[in-house]
């Protein structure tokens, strides 16, 4: 028996109906199928969005500290915002910031040159003489540096002491060594005899 053509004028109205039963449930189970993996979808892309951005951020801040310390190796601890920005190819603003909080990271220092520009020094032991990078670990609090110098904390804050603080403490200490007061840290550090 020949095969009758699925769309022939002598189809049956039955065949048409189950058709047109089964695309309406395959339509209704794809509308379901995205109603309920919809959210999950935005979900996992917003997860896969943040993620990538965590990890592109991560690979940046890699990347600029892979150049500071290039830069305080090459400049032997000695850094202005320029020659950041330049080697790391970023703005200014953003040179400034991330030296100012590798200041903080590693206690460095601010250095004024006579063009009125900001140099940002970091010390190291490879950058300092044997004695100074010996003292350079011995950053004191008040009560530390008061017992070594043999005197009283309210002693060292005094104003007259505070002005001459280090000629006042390399008479007292008893190595000879001269000690700062570094107010952002709230540490004494030892200024090594020139």
């Amino acid at each position: 028996m020949p095969l009758r053509p699925f769309h022939s004028p002598g189809a049956g109205l039955e065949y048409r109906l189950l058709m047109a039963l089964i695309m309406a449930g395959a339509a209704l189970a794809t509308v379901l199928l995205i109603q309920l993996l919809l959210p999950w979808l935005v979900v996992g892309g917003l997860i896969a969005g943040a993620l990538w951005l965590w990890r592109r951020q991560r690979t940046r801040d890699r990347a600029l500290h892979q150049v500071f310390y290039a830069q305080v190796a090459a400049h032997r601890g000695r850094i202005s915002v320029l020659d950041f920005a330049i080697a790391a190819q970023i703005t200014g603003s953003e040179a400034r910031r991330f030296l100012d909080q590798r200041a903080q990271d590693f206690w460095g220092d601010f250095e004024p040159t006579a063009a009125g520009d900001v140099l940002y020094t970091f010390r190291s032991p490879s950058t300092l003489t044997a004695e100074a990078a010996t003292l350079q670990v011995l950053s004191l609090t008040a009560a530390d540096l008061a017992q070594r110098l043999g005197c009283t904390e309210a002693e060292l804050t005094q104003p007259a002491v505070a002005f001459n603080l280090l000629a006042w403490s390399r008479d007292r200490d008893p190595d000879g060594c001269g000690w700062r007061y570094d107010a952002g840290g709230d540490r004494y550090w030892p200024v090594p005899k020139p």
